[in-house]
């Protein structure tokens, strides 16, 4: 039988009744903030490549593509945001803006990815959550992994060899993987989104064809795009749900409080507050920091929810921990049959 959310045993669910007064104050959407931030984005990421095009020096293409990478995984969390209706209050612009600006640009759309995303948020670390489906059966996502294992993780990621898995798996959220045979992984394109695509795609690559600079401008687009999903997108999502004993609610998901590196590389606007969000998804990112002190002068919530002190210390989490000494002799003694 499927497990399913219905199925958790008794008081796995953390109570909500005492924060839900806050949750009313921190549940605004600040759409100006939000606009402001998007156009920042592209505004960074057009102006390195420009420079880059300029220069025309292989440093200066590394180096614009290591910002250009940050801003696609800024985008990635916007895109996770406007599925939560927390890009703009109105639902509509939050749409449309979500899907020209933040989604299309990434492969991806905010209808497909919300229909998946909402799932997972009802089902978390059940089989009928297909993120957590997709943790069973991909062996990159079995955890623990030994130091060498997981390096050697790490290095099939930056390499691409890899990445085939991230595509697959992704390819649920893409307009192009639903466009001729919409619903085949579960979930509807309406023809006016595909339409609306369409349309975005013929004027955004068409706009880029044109330019004498196209294969550099695709380049500096697409190579950061997949190197950013491949590795720093991935260890943010293993962070996520992996490693967790799901004993309870608050134990089934886990908060990372990021380094400054960490915010830079992995998760901006507050991603990595995941348990917080999964808690209380109406609360936008620019609140998580807040509630997140605010939930743990809970006792309870301070006890016993699942919070790692930066990326490196959930890696260190998913590997397994040496061997004392005297393990480690006793390991290795050979079995004596009586």
């Amino acid at each position: 039988m499927e497990e399913s959310a219905k199925e958790r045993p008794p008081g796995y669910r953390y109570s909500r009744r005492g924060t839900l007064a806050l949750i009313r104050d921190l549940s605004v959407i600040d759409d100006r903030r939000n606009a402001l931030l998007l156009v920042l984005q592209w505004a960074i990421a057009i102006g390195a490549g420009a420079i880059a095009i300029h220069v025309d020096r292989i440093p200066v293409y590394l180096l614009a593509g290591i910002v250009i990478g940050t801003r696609i995984q800024c985008l990635a969390v916007m895109m996770h945001d406007a599925c939560h209706g927390m890009l703009f209050s109105n639902r509509r612009l939050n749409d449309l803006i979500g899907d020209i600006f933040v989604a299309y640009p990434l492969g991806f759309s905010v209808d497909l990815y919300r229909a998946n995303h909402l799932h997972h948020h009802r089902y978390t670390n059940t089989l009928r959550d297909r993120d957590y489906r997709v943790q069973r059966r991909d062996p990159d996502q079995h955890f623990p992994k030994s130091a060498a294992a997981m390096a050697w993780l790490l290095v099939r990621s930056v390499t691409g060899l890899n990445l085939y898995r991230m595509a697959r798996d992704s390819r649920v959220w893409a307009p192009f993987a639903n466009f001729h045979n919409p619903g085949r992984f579960g979930y509807d394109f309406p023809l006016g989104l595909r339409i609306r695509y369409v349309l975005w795609a013929l004027l955004f690559y068409g706009l880029i064809l044109l330019s004498p600079y196209r294969w550099k401008i695709l380049g500096l687009l697409l190579i950061p795009q997949f190197i950013w999903a491949n590795v720093f997108n991935r260890i943010r999502a293993m962070a996520e749900h992996n490693g967790v004993s799901d004993e309870s609610e608050l134990k089934g998901t886990r908060t990372v409080i990021p380094t400054l590196l960490d915010r830079f590389l992995i998760a901006p606007f507050n991603v990595s507050y995941h348990l917080e969000h999964h808690l209380f998804p109406s609360v936008p990112w620019p609140n998580l920091r807040r509630l997140h002190a605010h939930l743990m002068t809970d006792p309870v919530y301070a006890a016993e929810a699942h919070v790692t002190q930066s990326y490196w210390g959930v890696i260190r989490e998913l590997m397994p921990p040496p061997l004392s000494a005297g393990e480690g002799e006793l390991a290795a003694r050979p079995e004596v049959n009586p």
